[in-house]
């Protein structure tokens, strides 16, 4: 079977000709024959295959200790977050810095960078900051309960993602982080903990039911009882995963479900049930606007918000975090409900947008002139509920330029040689293929040993070969198809040679 680009795209179009063929023209050969030569043609069932890379951005190694911004204390924290690999880079991203000074500045924030370029970090980090510089520097408004931050998605998928990290940053199992956030905070000081309130939470109902409660309970511990080497190494996974409650003992959470107590301890990272949030307010609440709302109008979420509000009129400067991901689903009618939404929490808390912080992230945001600045600032200020024009950080990425590498060139027979597919089965068999098609090309000390060496030299020396950069040049953070990177690459040669030429490099790169 012909894998690559264009042989998954033969394939798909093939797929789709064959089923509407015997689906609604089978039992009429007149009008299967009058077909013939149409369905085939580019525009009638398909378009023409486009590729597109990821943007790559500007790095800044040790960029947060080189931050001259970022207080001592702050800069030694996330040092030692760094150092325990807990979701802290020694070589973040600039854009990454930039969030993390305006946040710690008390901006507002609109972060709109490419898929995969860390905009969960630029939220994140200045989460995790504003935890610490409160334990740290108001240990009394610390010791309150109350929702510091709301981290809100439009779909459950979403905030299933953001628990699951959470769960291995905030409650990892080796309790690094909380080692460090009281080794900077203060060794009494209270454990930061947080809440997936959705649908999804266990479970529905104005108060707990036994019957739940033993299910539930029920339904835990049969996940912890691993019987076999098999079925332990799935629950070391799952934990190593995020995607297991945070519990600090288990054992005793499932005994106090199965009484019917709804109790956290106080060094559990996650409350779990609603009625474990409903009673103690987590510091971070990770919901969906839908859920959101019928918090604000239920009786049963009152004590949370009566908690925040207790937290927020104690001490002046405390602000709320209000955290929107993918905020581009906002937009029209959708966008005029959360904006109501958030009016109707500031009421509830008593506060008005001055005592919010927000900061939204999205990879879809125009940029290319004044004009559609203009129009992101119209739509944060709606968005957010302001009644003026406030200003915010815009943060879009610095773009990693790409460098001119030594211009080795490649024969073109040498791709022709080549098949996609060698490269995209298990190691052993891409390890091969590398050292097959590398071996004698300039500048390459083949064999590879190991297939991360070959990986790790790719990554590094790709660039430094004409027909590769050109495909980064081309792509990267732009949709081209697969004809024209053909015809730009290898403009001398034939069509149908070139594109399978192509989709080798395309195998290879990633």
């Amino acid at each position: 079977m012909a894998n690559g680009a264009n042989g998954v795209h033969l394939q798909l179009r093939e797929a789709l000709e064959n089923y509407i063929k015997s689906q609604y023209f089978g039992k009429s050969p007149i009008l299967l024959s009058a077909l013939q030569g149409k369905l085939d043609q580019e525009g009638v069932l398909y378009q023409k295959p486009y590729v597109e890379s990821s943007p790559a951005y500007k790095t800044a190694p040790n960029g947060i200790q080189k931050s001259g911004k970022l207080p001592d204390w702050l800069k030694d924290y996330f040092t030692a977050l760094s150092d325990a690999k807990l979701g802290v880079y020694p070589a973040p991203f600039c854009h990454q810095i930039s969030a993390l000074e305006a946040a710690q500045a008390g901006q507002d924030l609109f972060v709109s960078t490419g898929t995969g370029s860390g905009k969960t970090e630029c939220f994140m980090w200045p989460l995790m900051a504003k935890l610490a510089s409160e334990a740290r520097n108001q240990p009394e408004s610390w010791s309150m309960r109350g929702v510091r931050t709301i981290v809100m998605y439009p779909m459950n998928a979403l905030v299933s993602d953001q628990v699951s990290r959470l769960r291995r940053l905030i409650g990892d199992q080796e309790h690094k982080f909380v080692n460090i956030f009281r080794d900077t905070c203060g060794m009494d000081s209270r454990r930061p903990q947080f809440g997936m309130y959705t649908g999804r939470t266990p479970y529905a109902g104005p108060e707990p039911k036994r019957s739940e409660d033993h299910r539930l309970a029920n339904t835990y511990a049969q996940m912890l009882k691993a019987e076999t080497e098999e079925q332990q190494e799935f629950l070391d996974k799952l934990i190593k995963d995020g995607k297991f409650p945070a519990k600090e003992d288990f054992d005793s959470f499932i005994d106090k479900l199965y009484h019917s107590k709804h109790i956290p301890n106080d060094e559990d990272a996650e409350l779990v049930t609603r009625f474990e949030m409903q009673q103690f307010c987590p510091d971070i609440l990770i919901t969906n606007y839908s859920m959101l709302e019928y918090m604000l109008l239920r009786p049963r979420e009152n004590k949370i918000w009566a908690s925040t509000q207790q937290w927020l009129e104690a001490d002046p400067n405390n602000k709320l975090l209000f955290v929107i991901d993918e905020a581009h689903m906002y937009r029209g009618s959708s966008g005029g409900e959360v904006s109501l939404l958030l009016r109707r929490l500031f009421h509830r808390l008593g506060i008005s947008r001055d005592r919010v912080q927000f900061i939204l992230t999205t990879a879809s945001m125009p940029n290319k002139d004044e004009e559609d600045r203009k129009a992101v600032r119209t739509f944060f200020n709606e968005l957010t509920a302001s009644d003026n024009m406030r200003p915010f950080c815009y943060l879009t990425g610095e773009r990693e330029e790409i460098g001119g590498g030594l211009a080795c060139d490649i024969p073109f027979e040498r791709f022709l040689k080549e098949q996609p597919e060698a490269y995209e089965g298990d190691d052993p068999q891409r390890l091969m293929a590398i050292n097959q098609f590398w071996t004698g090309i300039t500048g390459c000390a083949t064999p590879f040993d190991t297939s991360e060496q070959a990986y790790q030299w790719l990554y590094d020396h790709l660039v430094d070969y004409t027909p590769f950069r050109l495909l980064f040049e081309k792509c990267r953070g732009t949709a081209v198809s697969l004809r024209e990177l053909a015809e730009s690459i290898f403009p001398n040669q034939k069509q149908e040679q070139a594109i399978h030429a192509v989709c080798v490099m395309l195998a290879i790169a990633p």
